[in-house]
């Protein structure tokens, strides 16, 4: 059930963040070195900076993320469960290869959860092989299972070949693909509390430190530290350049950003991954918001009120505000309003009666449609004669001037009578006519 549970709010998260990423013009100038970036607000759930997001990347050991996925929905029990550690399990790693020290421990047992750490803190290729080796039964059969868990999560351009990301040419993935297997990450137990964390040292173990230098202000002498940032995991490989995937919450307003492909070099040893994370989420937290673009106090609409005494007008406003995730100084001009409401309405109308509506858009971004709602009770005070005589003014004037004129007629008609009859009773005067 908690499985099912999670998978349906991740179907929430993918169908509340449809939005069109082009639909606004977020107005990002500043240069990126990384290769591939995907910034995305996760409050607004709106894309807000893309560069190359659908290019084919090596993901290096942000792919440790699905690795973590695939774990977590396999094991019930982070603390309970506990996994003996075999030499075959580890055997053809790097010598330079990260890892969490399990090569030390061969034949002790040490718990899922002290291996995730290991997995997320330091990079440890160890703790992917061994998680990858007990869950899968053999790594083959884990990376079937991360492949198909990619495809599950409509990632299109992602394949997986191992479960720590050691270089592969067919191992790849893209910055929007791998956004979306961290934002259905974060939604597991354990996750952000695990790939947040700076240091931790498992029992029996040295202690591990996170390589995400934007968590811990006291790393590199603080280069890189971000005080919003949560998690995620870093990457790195000399074909794949500096990767980073990380989210961040400033006051509940949060993002998640990945970056590929940032070139390094060990002489010039600066993290451009980490670099171009923080100078966009400076950017976003600096001009991007949720604006208020009408409000139930503003009055869109007059509408004048029919069987009042003295007429009356009332202010049509929104029933709820109407908002969108803009840019702080976005361009007013750009919004298209359209108000739908009558020239007039019957009283009485009670507060809140609706009147209308008004839709309205920015650019190519739909913001809504709103009721339009009275803003006061208007009572009715003319009776129905007079209501009747206001609303038929001209047809009562015509009826009038039509009725004067018949009473005029008949009046002429009936002299007209009259005086006939009285000519025909005359005496005649004797006169004789000739033929």
């Amino acid at each position: 059930m908690k499985r099912v549970s999670v998978i349906a709010l991740f179907v929430i998260m993918v169908c509340l963040s449809v939005f069109p990423a082009s639909a606004v013009d977020y107005m990002f100038d500043a240069e990126t070195v990384s290769k591939s970036v995907y910034l995305e607000s996760l409050s607004a759930k709106t894309v807000v900076y893309e560069k190359d997001a659908d290019r084919r990347s090596y993901p290096a050991s942000t792919t440790k993320i699905m690795t973590y996925i695939i774990t977590a929905e396999n094991v019930s029990d982070f603390d309970q469960t506990a996994v003996t550690i075999r030499q075959d399990a580890i055997e053809g790693l790097d010598p330079e290869s990260t890892v969490m020290g399990l090569s030390s421990h061969i034949g002790e047992q040490v718990s899922v959860r002290d291996l995730l750490y290991g997995l997320m803190l330091p990079s440890g290729n160890d703790a992917a092989l061994v998680l990858a080796d007990y869950v899968g039964g053999s790594i083959p059969e884990f990376v079937s299972k991360m492949n198909a868990k990619a495809a599950e999560l409509g990632c299109t351009n992602t394949h997986f070949v191992n479960p720590h990301g050691l270089f592969d040419s067919e191992h790849y993935t893209t910055a929007r693909d791998m956004a979306q297997i961290a934002k259905y990450a974060m939604t597991l137990p354990g996750f952000m509390e695990i790939c947040n964390t700076v240091y931790y040292t498992p029992d029996g173990f040295d202690t591990l430190h996170n390589t995400n230098y934007m968590l811990d202000e006291y790393a590199e002498d603080g280069a890189y530290y971000y005080p919003y940032t949560r998690g995620i995991k870093t990457g790195y490989l000399d074909e794949a350049g500096k990767c980073l995937v990380t989210s961040s919450d400033k006051e509940g307003d949060q993002y998640i950003c990945v970056c590929l492909g940032a070139d390094y070099s060990f002489s010039e040893n600066i993290n451009y991954a980490m670099k171009d994370t923080a100078k966009l989420y400076d950017w976003a937290y600096e001009n991007l918001g949720v604006q208020t673009i009408y409000s139930p106090s503003d009055s869109l609409a007059s509408v004048d009120v029919k069987y009042v005494r003295e007429g009356k007008t009332l202010s049509a406003v929104p029933e709820k505000e109407i908002t969108a995730f803009l840019p702080k100084q976005y361009d007013k001009n750009r919004l298209d309003t359209r108000i739908s409401c009558p020239d007039q309405v019957e009283a009485p109308v009670k507060k809140g009666d609706v009147l209308g509506t008004v839709s309205v858009r920015y650019e190519d971004l739909e913001l809504g449609t709103v009721n339009l709602v009275a803003t006061e009770d208007v009572e009715r005070n003319v009776s129905h004669l007079r209501a009747f005589v206001q609303e038929h003014t001209k047809l009562t004037v015509i009826s009038a001037v039509s009725l004067l004129l018949l009473i005029i007629f008949l009046i002429v008609l009936i002299r007209i009578k009259s005086v006939r009859k009285r000519r025909g009773k005359r005496p005649s005067n004797g006169r004789r006519y000739r033929d």
